[in-house]
């Protein structure tokens, strides 16, 4: 693919998985400069009015949280509210424990433990996780973001908690909604009805990453599309 804002190749290692950023056994990180740029694609679909004040992100199939992590300190002025849910509770717990780390408080206590690791091994990669946290300090947002993180099936019916998102990104577990936990006989149609009731429905774009399944639903338009290897990310609007 070609990038279109995340033109020069970057380091990302302050960003990776297991240095700062708390690792889930089982989650595979998602590449940062790809999340970047479709962060920026995404933001282009958006109306501008809005962008002093910062958008409201949601990722409905959050996993560890690295995604919006990610988001959040690379694109912070951009971003006034983050919310991240999934269907496993074990692994929202790390995913709290990542999007803390958007918070002052929350990278502090993380600099703390890595100390405590340089003190009881005294190991070259703690050593160097030390200065990746100092480098995302300075990449926090001065006024708080405000981070939701909760358990929650988006495939079944009932409560939607979140209202109002501006942009909703998520990468599908394993690209199929039919090998998830939950049993909802067409959980695809689900996840669009659910995500759509999320949504400011003004100003919003809806983006997912899938390994290749093309997905569409009748209240959502497919405005734009890219491939990155076997990833296909599509971006949808609502239709009103």
């Amino acid at each position: 693919m070609n990038y279109r804002y995340e033109t020069a190749k970057k380091d990302y290692t302050d960003l990776a998985s297991g240095r700062v950023l708390y690792h889930a056994p089982g989650s595979a990180p998602f590449p940062v400069r790809l999340a970047s740029e479709i962060f920026c694609r995404a933001l282009a679909l958006l109306k501008q009015d809005q962008e002093k004040k910062g958008y409201k992100i949601y990722d409905p199939c959050c996993g560890s949280g690295y995604l919006l992590t990610v988001l959040g300190f690379l694109h912070a002025g951009k971003i006034r509210e983050i919310w991240a849910t999934d269907y496993d509770a074990e692994i929202l717990e790390t995913a709290a424990r990542n999007l803390s780390l958007l918070t002052p408080a929350g990278l502090r206590k993380r600099e703390a433990e890595i100390r405590e690791y340089i003190k009881k091994y005294g190991k070259p990669s703690h050593v160097d996780a030390l200065a990746s946290a100092k480098k995302l300090k300075s990449l926090q947002k001065q006024e708080p973001v405000k981070i939701t993180c909760r358990q929650r099936d988006i495939t079944k019916p009932g409560e939607n908690p979140v209202n109002d998102a501006n942009m909703i990104i998520t990468d599908l577990p394993y690209g199929n909604l039919v090998s998830w936990q939950g049993h909802e006989e067409n959980p695809i149609n689900r996840l669009f009805e659910n995500v759509w009731q999320a949504l400011y429905l003004d100003n919003a774009v809806v983006v997912i990453v899938t390994d290749g399944q093309k997905l569409k639903h009748p209240q959502f338009q497919r405005v734009h599309q890219l491939k990155a290897g076997k990833r296909r990310v599509s971006f949808f609007k609502p239709l009103v």
